[in-house]
């Protein structure tokens, strides 16, 4: 539609009180469109709360400013009003002259819209009739109205939200004198609109169907269908508030004495007394304080200030924040249905402060965080428990109780409505790749969610991304054999230093929202019994949730300038890279992106699909800034970019970012590689690729909702229909067009991972002079590595690297190759003599 609207200009008195204090209302983009969609399918009637002038006016003031359906009667304002703004005929109707109820049928009946307060106070809105006092329902009013129109009436909920503090659980002095937060009397309504004006939203609710509504239920009496109507729009008016503001707080002490008396705490408590030998009341005290040292205080003063700073922080560090707008929309639907478990990635601390600021920066209340008890230290700990984080230790090893109190807190956050956000991960990922999922506090969350079966609760993936990482030195140190440092005092004096850099942009993408029903019904079928599901059907369910989430965050994660630079850089041979030869690799890594049906940054590729080269040089001086790559003297058209071997491991950190994309491709290209130029039958590729992906199973997270068969045919489906292998009967070899240049390219995408796991194999020969500590393992295979290296049989510097060792030996100990412990490492059943080990290398490696 594309009607003209027509705007309002008030007198030059009223322009300015306007223009001072309703001009800033912050309008739901959803209003204005609502609003005439309901107005072209039937007659639409303004819905809000609790009776307010103040509401009225401001409601009056953007319909008239948006050119919207004008409010022709509202109810119980109890004044004689004219136009507000100084035009038109009389819009409120006197009670005494008009009684309320006719008014109201008069205005639907004519077409015209109303405006409908709720909730009304002691004595307003009734009649006397026979002598006796009776309340004139308005929604009734409406339902017989309904019954004679042909057109429907439409109830619109609306809701301005004056401030971001959530209702309290107890009553303070302030709501003895001033009147509650939802029912606040006229100073209360005045401060809050002096003090909050700026920041004012309003919120709009699905349009309700009154005719569709009466359809459904032919048979039920007129005051039992205005209840139920009342019910379903103040239903709909609350959850668009607690949107915004979150649920009623309760203090952390009446929760822990809820907790405390819940019937699953009480035998943990009184089975820790009988361990322990000690009294009830002395283990309650205990976890007490536990509770204590547990819980958030998310504090909303708190969360203001602190948005305020960061949005300055994030400005001088960052070139801009690139957000999913429509991942945005579509976790605002999923928070109006029930509360959300939301699960970012996990690469950097800044992941604690951002989400919660992009989600308040767009009203949507931001969630309860669990963060490890390492950053509860003074003073950053105290700042991120008033912002929402909750403090869980590392381990719960030997500690059943606590592990129970930490269960039944998470539990009592969903029954309480409260979005939660953990780290699936459980801690940063130094290496650019998602780490494996741990199933412990998503057990808890699965846990909690079975025994509220009425709670409708979805999980969120998310992607966090970044042009350059803040950690990035400290990575390396622990990437090459460092140790890693705890977070102290000392890192928060640094904060200069970080805010004298720039890191390029921070990218934030939301996958699919996964409801909690469906994944249980995926997992169990729709009939089951969720209160009597075994150990081996909540694991399952547990794994499921866990491997899906995953999936959506690499699905939804951003191609950025940097991961693509990066990768361009890593994957060509030489010690240069010419200007032109970078931008063509980047094309091609362009290219197989696309076909992968990956994201890119909006700054990467232009409107034609191509990429940017503005962008790229962008991204080499955030390098070059970084002491990443450095620049060789020579004119613009044949600059040449180095990247120094002993930086190399931390530009790989930025080309892992996206290299889950190219994993299933890469092996395949592997696999019909090492058949040389007559290529490979398609079983022996099929099963080279499956030795692969087993080793590689610590590194790389397959699909979890098919088959190996299913993901090696759907990859190599792509690759044949890209033209980059060629089937001949029931041989694959190298297209011999353009596509099978990108073979050369997969290939150089995991060559690294292959080398790390040759230079473990090497190490695993240590094993034969007796068992020792993992430490000192990683430690003598690492300078092996290093002279490896310099030999010349490892290609890559950054092959050489201590999370690969670990994983490698993962695999190994898998294979019965070795053998290891929380401690040490020893020689496996199967590793034999060391010169025979080294020989059956090929039987499960790549370039060997």
């Amino acid at each position: 539609m594309a009607t003209e609207r027509k705007t309002y200009e008030p007198n030059a008195v009223l322009r300015w009180l306007y223009k001072r204090f309703f001009a800033h209302i912050s309008v739901d983009e959803r209003w204005s469109q609502a609003m005439e969609d309901a107005a072209k399918r039937g007659i639409p009637v303004y819905v809000m709360r609790s009776i307010s002038f103040l509401d009225f006016l401001c409601l009056d003031f953007l319909t008239k400013q948006f050119a919207l359906p004008l409010i022709q009667f509202v109810n119980d304002l109890g004044l004689w009003i004219l136009e507000p703004f100084g035009k038109g005929r009389r819009r409120l109707r006197f009670r005494r002259q008009i009684p309320e109820d006719k008014a109201l049928r008069a205005t639907v009946t004519d077409g015209a819209s109303a405006l409908l307060f709720l909730r009304r106070p002691p004595r307003i809105g009734r009649v006397k009739r026979g002598g006796k006092e009776l309340e004139v329902d308005l929604i009734r009013t409406l339902i017989q109205a309904q019954r004679s129109l042909e057109q429907p009436i439409l109830l619109v909920p609306q809701t301005f939200v004056w401030t971001k503090l959530p209702a309290q659980g107890q009553r303070s002095l302030w709501d003895f004198m001033f009147g509650p937060r939802e029912w606040p009397g006229r100073v209360r309504v005045f401060i809050q609109f002096v003090l909050n004006y700026r920041n004012a939203l309003l919120r709009t609710g699905d349009p309700f169907d009154l005719q569709g509504f009466l359809a459904r239920n032919p048979n039920v009496p007129d005051d039992r269908l205005a209840d139920r109507v009342r019910y379903a729009l103040l239903t709909r008016i609350e959850r668009e508030r607690t949107l915004v503001v979150g649920p009623e707080k309760k203090t952390r002490s009446r929760l822990a004495d809820e907790i405390l008396r819940s019937p699953r705490i009480r035998p943990q408590t009184e089975a820790e007394a009988h361990r322990m030998g000690k009294t009830v009341a002395q283990v309650e005290a205990q976890a007490r304080k536990e509770l204590a040292r547990l819980g958030a205080d998310q504090d909303h003063v708190v969360l203001r200030w602190v948005h305020a700073i960061l949005h300055r922080v994030w400005h001088r560090i960052y070139d801009g924040i690139e957000i999913d707008q429509e991942g945005i929309e579509r976790v605002r639907d999923a928070a109006r249905k029930g509360p959300l478990v939301l699960l970012p990635s996990h690469k950097s601390h800044v992941d604690y402060l951002v989400l919660s600021d992009v989600l308040y920066g767009h009203d949507i209340s931001p969630p309860l965080i669990a963060a490890g008890d390492n950053l509860a230290f003074w003073p950053l700990g105290a700042v991120l428990r008033r912002c929402g984080a909750f403090f869980i230790r590392r381990s719960f090893r030997g500690k059943k109780l606590y592990a129970a109190l930490v269960s039944a807190y998470i539990r009592k956050l969903l029954a309480e409505q409260f979005n939660i956000e953990f780290f699936l991960e459980g801690g940063r990922s130094r290496t650019g790749k998602l780490l494996p999922p741990k199933f412990g506090l998503l057990s808890m969350v699965v846990d909690g969610v079975l025994q509220l079966p009425s709670r409708y609760v979805q999980f969120v993936p998310i992607s966090i991304g970044y042009e350059r990482i803040i950690e990035g030195r400290s990575y390396v140190d622990e990437l090459t054999g460092g140790e890693k440092q705890q977070e102290s005092i000392g890192g928060l004096l640094r904060t200069p230093q970080v805010l004298r850099s720039k890191y390029g942009r921070l990218y934030v993408q939301f996958g699919e929202v996964l409801p909690f029903d469906r994944a249980l019904e995926e997992t169990v079928g729709t009939n089951a019994d969720t209160d009597d599901l075994t150990s081996a059907q909540r694991r399952a369910l547990v794994q499921r949730i866990a491997h899906q989430v995953v999936h959506q965050i690499n699905r939804v994660t951003v191609v950025t300038p940097a991961s693509i630079v990066a990768t361009a850089l890593l994957t060509q041979t030489g010690a240069g890279h010419r200007r032109d030869l970078l931008l063509r690799r980047i094309e091609l890594l362009a290219e197989c992106l696309a076909g992968q049906g990956a994201r890119f940054a909006r700054s990467l590729r232009a409107e034609s699909g191509q990429i940017r080269s503005e962008t790229v040089e962008e991204a080499l001086r955030l390098f070059m800034d970084g002491r990443l790559v450095t620049r060789a003297d020579a004119d613009d058209d044949e600059a040449v970019f180095v990247v120094p071997d002993e930086r190399r491991i931390a530009l790989e950190y930025y080309k892992n970012n996206t290299l889950h994309f190219f994993v299933s491709p890469a092996l395949i290209a592997v696999a019909v590689s090492e058949g040389g130029i007559g290529g490979r039958s398609i079983e022996q590729a099929k099963a080279r690729v499956g030795a692969f992906s087993r080793l590689l199973k610590y590194e790389f997270m397959f699909r979890a909702d098919a088959t190996f068969d299913a993901i090696f045919d759907d990859a190599l489906g792509g690759m044949l229909a890209r033209k980059e292998l060629v089937r001949d009967g029931d041989t694959l070899r190298r297209h011999d067009g353009p596509g099978g240049e990108r073979l050369d390219l997969y290939v150089d995408l995991v060559r690294t991972y292959f080398e790390s796991y040759r230079l473990a194999m090497r190490g695993a020969e240590l094993l034969v002079e007796g068992a020792m500590s993992k430490k000192e393992w990683t430690k003598r295979t690492l300078a092996i590595g290093q002279r490896m290296y310099l030999a010349g049989e490892i290609e890559r510097r950054e092959s050489v690297a201590k999370p690969r060792l670990e994983n490698a030996l993962r695999a190994l100990h898998d294979m019965h190759l070795v053998h290891f412990d929380a401690e040490t490492v020893e020689q496996g059943a199967e590793l034999g003599d060391p010169k025979a080990f080294r020989a059956r290398a090929p039987e499960f490696l790549a370039f060997t």
